[in-house]
């Protein structure tokens, strides 16, 4: 086991369970989005400070996530060991290609510039109010952490060279996104 965080890979999700009597892991995926795992060759599991690969030799999705039977898992109690670990992909896995929709790790460390507001800050994380996506901010003045709707309406240019979102948010909503961060201290 390595003592760090994956490098070149993504946190989709954490193991909820183990399933069955083989050794095989439920996952819960934060996205709710299973698309991509037919491509899935090797996961990475995270626990207290320590990941270990892999190799995938059965997946499915199932209900938020999946079911994987992964190499050297061969028993319910071995499974059970990693309930609750973080669990990693490789980040190739989300790299959108021409004419498909983009995956938002595409958009981590991308500028924020509003057409009024100029630059608010940089992509740090992403989140879910179940209607949407969020961007997860810092915000470039107070350095506090911001969340704002990831939604066409606001978004009227992506530009992947310079990882800036051009965005044309309504007046007001940095202010209520603010106000309801001082609202929980």
């Amino acid at each position: 086991m390595q003592n760090k965080t994956p490098e070149n890979k993504v946190h989709i999700g954490k193991v909820i369970d183990a399933h069955g009597i083989r050794g095989d892991i439920y996952c819960l995926i934060f996205s709710g989005d299973s698309s991509w795992i037919s491509k899935l060759k090797v996961l990475s599991l995270s626990c207290s400070q320590k990941t270990q690969n892999f190799d995938v030799k059965k997946i499915k999705a199932f209900k938020k996530g999946f079911i994987a039977t992964l190499e050297n898992l061969n028993d319910r109690n071995q499974a059970e060991e990693y309930k609750g670990c973080e669990v990693w992909v490789e980040a190739s896995l989300f790299v959108s290609q021409d004419g498909e929709s983009l995956y938002l790790s595409e958009l981590l460390k991308f500028s924020v510039i509003d057409r009024c507001l100029g630059q608010i800050g940089i992509i740090e994380a992403f989140s879910s109010n179940a209607w949407q996506d969020l961007l997860v901010l810092t915000e470039s003045l107070s350095q506090k952490k911001i969340e704002i709707p990831f939604v066409k309406e606001f978004v009227t240019q992506i530009d992947y060279a310079n990882k800036i979102v051009y965005m044309n948010l309504p007046e007001g909503l940095l202010e209520i996104n603010t106000q309801g961060s001082h609202d929980q201290n």
